[in-house]
């Protein structure tokens, strides 16, 4: 039995009508009453900004992806898609050949995903070996690895004793990479995405993906670039008030640390309560926060773990 482990990734990502898609905006708003003197450019950033959302669904945003099976629920609870997946009912979870894509599986592998917290450093994304472990990782990770194993014996062996593939995949584990979806979604819901995931926050899998998503989405729709973060870069004030290990206390072993949270920063955004209580701001720095948000943004794309 062959298991490999892979990324969490976003391909074929494609923005509708590409680089001048922006404009559908615009015409919308124009016909909403927004005057012609306002320069189209502006007119976008200024939807964004002010939240007048409801013209974004004009911009049609496609992607595939590909994630884990216990998170890909998540994936599925943002409003306002159309996805077709995967199916562990109809075909057996390392079959490549049901699905002729060749970003998908590239052989008949058992495709699994590390999690981040036992993620080697520069490691491969490729056959799963157990060489070059960290010291402190190699308990956790050796339990891991003998648990998948056995999961994914367990589904070959009901299968090839003639249970139906509906129910043998019950035992799929919660890391097998059968989370993959072409998935259709318009620029409001995918901001509101890209809002909730690319919080310190969100699980590490999920931001790598938002992270990805980001990346796409700055490339393909340039002028959206500076306006896209989490909640807090976006809104200019931070919804996680009072979450200790991320905005309050000391930092969370398992979260990065937040890039706003200081009051003498440059870059400090302060959460709801702490404006409510009459906390003092400074200019924020946003060409400075867009930089650094992206220098994060990348390592978490790449998936390397700490």
């Amino acid at each position: 039995m062959e298991i490999k482990a892979v990324k969490p990734k976003i391909w074929n990502f494609e923005v509708v009508k590409g680089e001048d898609a922006w404009k559908e905006v615009v015409y919308s708003a124009r016909m909403s009453g927004v005057p012609s003197w306002i320069d189209g450019k502006n007119v976008l950033g200024m939807i964004i900004k002010n939240d007048y959302s409801s013209a974004l669904e004009h911009i049609i945003i496609k992607f595939d992806i590909k994630m884990t099976k216990g998170n890909a629920p998540e994936l599925l609870e943002h409003r306002m898609a159309s996805h077709s997946g995967f199916s562990t009912r109809y075909v057996q979870a390392n079959n490549k050949e049901a699905l002729h894509l060749k970003y998908v599986k590239q052989d008949n592998s058992y495709d699994i995903i590390i999690p981040w917290h036992l993620l080697i450093k520069n490691e491969r994304n490729t056959e799963f070996t157990e060489s070059a472990l960290e010291d402190k990782k190699i308990k956790f990770r050796k339990i891991f690895i003998k648990e998948v194993k056995g999961s994914l014996e367990a589904y070959k062996s009901l299968i090839n004793a003639g249970l139906p593939r509906e129910s043998a995949r019950y035992v799929l584990p919660f890391c097998q990479a059968v989370g993959i979806y072409h998935f259709t979604i318009n620029l409001r819901s995918l901001l509101n995405l890209l809002s909730l995931r690319l919080c310190v926050r969100t699980s590490p899998e999920f931001r790598c993906l938002a992270a990805q998503l980001y990346f796409n989405l700055a490339e393909k729709l340039p002028l959206i670039r500076g306006m896209v973060g989490c909640r807090g870069f976006m809104r200019g004030t931070c919804p996680e008030s009072d979450v200790t290990g991320v905005r309050t206390g000391k930092p969370h072993s398992s979260y990065p640390v937040c890039l706003f949270k200081n009051p003498n920063s440059d870059v400090f955004i302060p959460t709801t309560k702490e404006l409510r209580r009459g906390i003092s701001v400074g200019k924020f720095n946003k060409e400075k926060a867009v930089k650094a948000q992206e220098k994060v943004f990348e390592k978490w794309a790449k998936w390397e773990g700490e």
